[in-house]
């Protein structure tokens, strides 16, 4: 989350993705940095730590996270 924060501070857009189980700990990363409504994604149990997934698995969540992933880089920002 603080490096999504930080990118968007230095003008780059960027997107943060959580898994649930740690989206608490984003959000209070991101009331910290003074940007309440920074947005994430989240990714959902039973998805265990990155670590233990297969190629496949991994590309299979790409390919599920790329539309919203583009979709918010490319927004307009206000």
């Amino acid at each position: 989350m603080r490096d999504s924060i930080e990118l968007e501070w230095a003008g780059i857009p960027a997107v943060a993705i959580v898994h649930e189980a740690l989206a608490g700990s984003a959000d209070t990363m991101r009331r910290m940095s003074k940007m309440p409504s920074y947005p994430f994604l989240k990714i959902p149990y039973p998805t265990p730590p990155t670590g233990l997934w297969p190629a496949e698995e991994c590309a299979a969540l790409a390919a599920q996270l790329l539309p919203e992933i583009v979709g918010r880089l490319t927004a307009e920002r206000g």
